[in-house]
């Protein structure tokens, strides 16, 4: 093959495969989004709200809709799509022919908050880091004092540690499906009332504890793999990275720091008892006090502070497990004000 052969052989090469990648552009394949794997055209069909599907509480001035899938490849259909509820002063509307309603976002105020400024907030019911199921059926008792106030109320299912045809592991799914909602509010940002920059989690107990995850990995690569996997909103309809951060988590005794909750309780209750399997002499008495001199290393290393800036570390005594030192008088005085 002479030169001139092999020009026109690569030309073509470099325009069949331009062509492709054109194509795959278009068919939302390819993205600029620093190789996430989605799909823009799967995101727009599956995950673009539809504002002309609205019900209406007209006696709480609620609108709302249930049932929205959150991510375009769903492990758990129980738990992973959300409601969302809207105080009717947000919306001027028209009443379809079927009864349901078609909104547009008005500049309505309700308490403080106006339409483009309404906090959403998202509550986490996983007490013992249990799932919270999708809701499938609409009760204005768990959402006006909500709405009332001017808030987007925002219920979102996610799976958990139950077993079951639903089931598709425990951690991190539940944070994973509560970041895949939070994206799929701010995908669809521009038709909905709220402020997507301000939304706030809330939680106990184990509902803390994720309300707290959620709050504390905003934008962790490490979900990243897992956001994938279900086709969770990673960028917006201009191919653009979006953030799962949320501006706020409200946490109620939070059942967190897992890896050190034995050595916490033995240097809180157990170093103080000496009555069966902490007994004088048993083998679980030494692992309660080696877990109770644990601890006190664990806050050690932490460099912790004081609201003036002292250092806050526990020190060895003559009575009892590291009993003494600024953490320990700092904790103390925070128990007796309290």
């Amino acid at each position: 093959m002479n030169r001139t052969n092999k020009l026109i052989l690569l030309i073509a090469v470099v325009i069949a495969l331009l062509t492709l990648l054109v194509a795959a552009s278009e068919m939302g394949l390819l993205t600029d989004t620093n190789n996430y794997k989605v799909n823009l055209t799967e995101l727009n069909e599956e995950l673009t709200l539809d504002m002309s599907n609205w019900n209406y509480d007209e006696e709480n001035n609620i609108y709302y809709q249930i049932g929205l899938v959150y991510c375009t490849d769903p492990e758990a259909t129980e738990y992973e799509s959300l409601g969302i509820y809207v105080p009717g002063d947000y919306f001027k509307s028209e009443q379809n022919d079927n009864g349901t309603y078609k909104c547009t976002v008005i500049d309505g105020h309700v308490g403080n908050y106006s339409a483009s400024n309404a906090p959403i907030v998202m509550p986490i019911n996983t007490a013992g880091y249990s799932a919270q199921k999708a809701p499938t059926s609409y009760n204005a008792k768990e959402v006006k004092d909500y709405t009332d106030a001017g808030f987007i109320y925002v219920n979102a299912g996610c799976r958990g540690r139950e077993k079951g045809g639903n089931y598709s592991g425990g951690a991190p799914w539940g944070v994973t499906d509560l970041k895949a909602a939070v994206l799929y509010l701010k995908f669809n940002d521009d038709t909905l009332p709220g402020d997507s920059e301000r939304i706030f989690s809330f939680g106990h107990s184990g509902g803390g504890a994720q309300s707290a995850i959620l709050g504390a990995s905003g934008d962790s690569e490490l979900y990243t793999p897992y956001l994938e996997s279900i086709g969770a909103a990673l960028i917006d309809r201009n191919g653009n990275k979006l953030s799962d951060s949320i501006c706020g988590a409200m946490c109620w005794c939070p059942i967190i720091s897992l890896d050190t909750a034995d050595e916490a309780y033995e240097w809180t209750m157990g170093q103080y008892t000496t009555d069966g399997t902490r007994g004088t002499g048993t083998w679980t008495g030494a692992l309660s006090d080696d877990l109770a001199s644990a601890y006190a290393k664990y806050i050690n290393d932490l460099g912790l502070r004081s609201h003036n800036g002292r250092p806050l570390s526990l020190e060895k005594s003559d009575d009892g497990i590291y009993t003494s030192g600024s953490y320990y008088d700092y904790m103390l005085q925070i128990v007796e004000d309290s």
